[in-house]
């Protein structure tokens, strides 16, 4: 494998680790901040 793939691949799960880090932390917040909507969709 060339090494510029290897960097694509690399960069390209950076990029969507980073994107599921960021998506958890807004569910966690909006989880805290709105727990009432959550409540009503769990149960």
């Amino acid at each position: 494998m060339p090494p510029s793939q290897i960097g694509f691949y690399s960069h390209t799960y950076i990029g969507v680790t980073y994107r599921c880090q960021r998506i958890k932390r807004d569910l966690t917040r909006t989880h805290i901040s709105m727990p009432w909507s959550y409540l009503h969709i769990t149960y």
